[in-house]
């Protein structure tokens, strides 16, 4: 902020006295251009109605106009001179237009569909077996095995060590509710 700025300010505060700062509003025209806006400031500040702040944008309005670029009309087709075809072309855009649009969306739903189906239980589908022929059994991919005696002592074997864990757990889980248990109501009997 300039000197004569904050003097302005100050005299319009009342803190200063002075002829000094008023013939210099006299000659400055920024300077009476801030007094007028620091009036209507305080006056909207103060709720007074008597201040009306003036806008006069003519002057930059009329700037801006000179300075717009002129609009130039558009060429004319060169189907439009031809009553038929003029007509015709601009519909005939239009219509491939939906078209495109038609076909994506087409796609669009297709392959969402698609991509959304069950993937099939069976990679392969096989034809219907009627009858064997020449005595011939049909193959078959499921077979019924029969474990060794030796896999079921092993399987047998891993069973028990297993429950037997289990129920050492358990036992393990019971001795610590019972103390817990002792020591809850040792501590009720305490006074």
């Amino acid at each position: 902020m300039t000197q004569q700025q904050e003097k302005l300010s100050a005299f319009m505060d009342g803190e200063i006295e002075g002829n000094d700062i008023i013939d210099a509003i006299k000659n400055d025209e920024a300077l009476q251009a801030k007094w007028k806006r620091y009036h209507v400031y305080r006056g909207a500040m103060r709720k007074e109605v008597s201040v009306a702040p003036q806008l006069d944008i003519t002057a930059s309005v009329a700037a801006a106009l000179e300075s717009e670029p002129a609009i130039v009309a558009p060429k004319r087709s060169r189907w439009s001179s031809i009553p038929l075809i003029g007509n015709v072309v601009p519909f005939a855009k239009q219509s491939g237009q939906f078209a495109v649009a038609a076909s994506v969306a087409v796609a669009v739903i297709f392959g969402v569909q698609y991509t959304n189906q069950d993937s099939p239980a069976e990679p392969f589908m096989t034809a219907p077996t009627i009858a064997p022929q020449g005595g011939l059994a049909p193959v078959s991919l499921e077979q019924t095995r029969m474990l060794p005696r030796n896999d079921m002592n092993e399987v047998l074997e891993k069973k028990r060590k297993i429950n037997a864990l289990i129920a050492d757990h358990e036992q393990q889980i019971k001795l610590k509710q019972a103390q817990e248990e002792e020591i809850e109501t040792s501590e009720q009997q305490r006074p």
